[in-house]
């Protein structure tokens, strides 16, 4: 007759079964996340994670309850062990489904035939006949033991697939200093005190500034995030690495300053910003702790129902989260100074703050600390004249008719950020290891705002002072060089072999940048500084007319200690020579007559750089849902 019993006993071995499978699911997420385990997180992940996948293993179970309660009842001996492997089963296929149709992470080989329905087809029948053979088993030990199995192979792959470090064979030097790398993104030099602002208050940044060496002169060989940070870590320009775009994966042929130094022996630990500098791209190589999980519950989005929640939102569309306030970054790198930067091995910690990018809203007081009065009086027309709003900051503008209010809100993201900065080298103070620290405060690029050569409001696509003049200052160990202001040229692939002299320990052949402290001491460093990125312009104007697909034409430029030359790839478009003049904070530059000699002298040296970009590469490496995620922060056109 039928079985009410067996019904009930299969739906609730199916929750148990999925409630096991979260459990170990978590563990799992865990052991592979970049970030440190913690007890209380943990805990919650494996709850949530529990809790998701029994409750789908419950629903999924009441069909074949309905049809236990029938005849088919008395043909299953064995129902608790029938449930327990139909919940286990359904998230491992769930687990492996998700997995088997997403694009494998870069520099990973996708398993043969992944993604092939036919083949997953195969697996899900495997699962099925292991719980159909569990189920129909006389003995319960067979079903129970196919459990076991299934749930220690999964722990296995958990402990197996864990995420570690190693030191390497190396030891740092003695008395090796700690660093503390923090990138300002999206930061102009003429916003800080230190260049001679005073409108906007820097203090923290000034006050290293003045502690130790402040370059005037420094600049960013490409105004795009991912590609600049690329540099900054591998002492190589973007038109050798070959990353002109955000969301491509670094070459492995790289090696970066956090894999050098962790092979060394330095405790290595990352805190970023935005999800253009996410770990898979190459950015958490060597860093025993990478901090780029921003969503509400961090470790989440590593679960199976995570990853199926994120499968999902990749077709809906809705807003992700893409950044996150400097704040709580700041809060993680502290938590993580406190717990292992307290002695033993020295640390490289880096502090990735996002918040002068546009959307310019900083937080209370910073967002009314520089204006005052109504900025969507129609009484203002000076927004009037801005043209070409990139379309993610279009909502933040809304109504806005005063271009200084968007100045000023810009201002206060700068202020926000340093403050920032500040908390962090509080922390060096009060912990005692502000002497034997390395710091450098520097900024990827800046970032063009009233109508600078016809770009308002952001950056990426030229070469101009606005987005290319970066603010850098360092502070060495012992104090040494303080006070120091050096007017040579320097750009940011100069950063990692700096580290590596300070440090006292030999850097990868691969970098061709050049260490500045030869020009700390008072040496010529450089004739000119270097740039490159895609004209977005000319690869708009063609785009739209049919002409090209991919971005092909691209901008460089050589800057001088009082010039700029800009040289177009395109034919149509002629090079341009800009005098730059002005005192600080504020420099003019202004169109300048260049001798058709010189020119093609310019032309020469500018276009050997074209020579060396990889255009195949910058243009369709990137995946869809990068490219929507890029589009979203407003790296990309819609």
């Amino acid at each position: 007759m039928p079985s009410p019993r067996s019904a009930g006993s299969v739906l609730t071995a199916a929750a148990l079964g999925g409630l096991a499978y979260g459990l170990v699911d978590a563990l799992r997420a865990a052991l592979r996340d970049t970030l440190p385990v913690e007890a209380g997180r943990l805990l919650l992940l494996g709850l949530l994670d529990a809790l998701s996948l029994g409750a789908v293993a419950l629903l999924a179970a009441l069909p074949v309850a309905l049809l236990l309660r029938g005849a088919l009842g008395r043909r299953v001996p064995q129902p608790a062990a029938f449930g327990l492997l139909l919940g286990l089963g359904l998230s491992l296929v769930l687990d492996v489904g998700e997995a088997w149709f997403k694009a494998p992470p870069p520099f990973t080989q996708a398993p043969p035939l992944h993604g092939n329905p036919a083949v997953f087809a195969g697996i899900v029948a495997a699962v099925l006949a292991v719980v159909v053979v569990g189920g129909l088993a006389r003995a319960r030990a067979v079903g129970l033991g196919l459990a076991g199995l299934l749930l220690a192979g999964l722990a296995g792959r958990a402990v197996l697939d864990r995420r570690a470090v190693g030191r390497g064979q190396g030891e740092p030097p003695a008395d090796a200093p700690n660093v503390l790398l923090v990138t300002m993104d999206t930061a102009r030099a003429d916003y800080f005190g230190a260049y001679g602002r005073t409108d906007v208050q820097t203090p923290h940044f000034d006050g290293l500034a003045a502690q130790g060496v402040r370059f005037d002169n420094a600049f960013s060989q490409i105004p795009v995030t991912g590609p600049s940070h690329k540099t900054i870590f591998t002492g190589v320009p973007p038109w050798e690495h070959g990353n002109l775009l955000n969301g491509l994966p670094l070459d492995p042929e790289y090696r970066t300053l956090a894999q050098e130094l962790r092979g060394r022996g330095w405790r290595t630990a990352a805190f970023v910003s935005a999800y253009v500098l996410d770990g898979s791209l190459g950015f958490s190589r060597g860093f025993e702790v990478y901090d780029d999980d921003f969503g509400w519950l961090q470790g989440w989005d590593a679960t199976v129902p995570g990853r199926l929640l994120a499968m999902v939102q990749r077709f809906t569309h809705p807003d992700l989260v893409l950044e996150r306030i400097g704040g709580r970054t700041t809060d993680q790198a502290l938590a993580w100074l406190d717990r292992n930067a307290r002695g033993g091995a020295p640390f490289f910690a880096w502090v990735h703050l996002f918040d002068p990018h546009g959307p310019y809203v900083p937080p209370p007081p910073y967002d009314t600390a520089y204006y005052q009065g109504d900025p969507r009086d129609p009484a203002h027309t000076s927004m009037a004249a801005a043209q070409n709003i990139a379309a993610y900051l279009k909502p933040s503008l809304q109504g806005i008719t005063d271009a200084d209010y968007v100045l000023a809100q810009y201002a206060g993201e700068v202020s926000y950020t340093d403050a920032q900065v500040g908390r962090l080298l509080s922390w060096l103070e009060q912990s005692g290891q502000a002497q034997d620290t390395l710091v450098i405060l520097v900024a990827d690029h800046g970032e063009s705002l009233a109508g600078e050569h016809g770009v308002w409001f952001n950056h990426g696509d030229d070469l101009y002072e606005a987005s290319t003049w970066i603010p850098w200052a360092m502070r060495l160990p012992g104090g040494a060089h303080a006070g120091t202001v050096v007017e040579e040229l320097v750009e940011l692939t100069d950063l990692a072999p700096t580290v590596y002299q300070v440090l006292g320990v030999d850097g990868p052949a691969t970098m061709t940048g050049q260490s500045v402290l030869p020009a700390i001491q008072g040496q010529p460093h450089r004739a000119y500084a270097r740039g490159i990125c895609f004209d977005r312009p000319i690869n708009q104007e063609l785009r739209r007319s049919g002409e090209i697909k991919d971005p092909v034409y691209r901008l460089s430029a050589l800057r001088f200690p009082d010039s700029r030359f800009v040289d177009h790839e395109h034919e149509r478009l002629s090079s341009e020579n800009w005098a730059i003049t002005g005192a600080d904070p504020l420099r003019v530059e202004a169109r300048a007559p260049i001798a058709i000699p010189v020119e093609n002298q310019l032309h020469e040296l500018s276009a050997a750089l074209f020579t060396q970009g990889s255009v195949e590469r910058s243009s369709v490496e990137q995946s869809a849902e990068a490219i929507e995620k890029l589009q979203a922060l407003g790296y990309m056109e819609e």
